[in-house]
């Protein structure tokens, strides 16, 4: 039976970082689900057109422009890192959103250790969770302000973790919808943008944003869209 790669494999192979036995496996299982293929090759679109840009000074051609239009998202479905010439040559088309390449705040690996942990802990019958939250009590011991998560979330596991910067909280939840989740706050001025910001790491994806001294990041398995929109809606709640 042919391996279903990875979502760091994948992203690997449209950035050309395997080799030739890792790319025989990616294509082999991409032969066989053409949705996930085109999908992987809107990617290298996307890819190969801003590596011509940034390689080619001059004006781009209107043709060319609209093509880059149609192949580049409006929010990416996970980050990409890319040299910063190549973000310069992005920025000379107009009318096209430069997708964003700097690289996620520290604290967002933090969030994603933490929320593997909450989520090894709800398996093992020895690690008692811990459902039970006092946003009051938290702010008074650690100055970590947690605004109230929507009626619908049931909270599952709430847990200080250490980090560089101070203790961060993370609570684990429910949704209606039955999706678990973990909410991720720190204190502390990070360089995180103050709308979301989602990416995929691995099996997860992460949006992260600050808001005034605060820092935050929801954690889930859904793709980095819906994880993004999930975080829009927990924002403007919050306001």
């Amino acid at each position: 039976m042919t391996r279903v790669p990875s979502e760091m494999e994948i992203d690997a192979y449209v950035d050309g970082q395997l080799d030739l036995e890792g790319r025989f496996a990616v294509e082999d299982y991409l032969r066989g689900h053409p949705e996930l293929a085109a999908r992987v090759m809107g990617d290298l679109g996307v890819r190969n057109a801003l590596r011509l840009l940034a390689r080619d000074k001059r004006a781009v051609p209107g043709e060319q422009a609209r093509l880059m239009q149609r192949l580049q998202p409006r929010k990416p479905r996970w980050r990409r890192w890319m040299p910063a010439g190549g973000m310069a040559a992005a920025a000379m088309l107009a009318g096209v959103v430069v997708v964003d390449m700097r690289e996620p705040p520290g604290y967002v690996d933090y969030a994603l250790t933490s929320h593997r942990v909450a989520q090894m802990r709800a398996t093992m019958a020895s690690q008692v969770e811990m459902p039970q939250f006092d946003a009051r009590e938290i702010e008074a011991s650690t100055a970590i302000a947690l605004p109230s998560v929507p009626s619908g979330w049931r909270i599952t596991d709430v847990q200080l973790f250490p980090t560089g910067k101070g203790p961060a909280l993370l609570v684990a939840v429910r949704t209606r919808g039955g999706d678990s989740l973990s909410l991720f706050a720190l204190r502390d001025r990070t360089g995180a943008p103050e709308r979301p910001d989602a990416i995929r790491e691995g099996a997860q994806s992460v949006a992260y944003w600050r808001r005034g001294d605060m820092s935050y990041a929801l954690v889930g398995d859904a793709e980095p869209g819906a994880i993004d929109a999930t975080a829009e809606a927990l924002v403007r709640s919050w306001s």
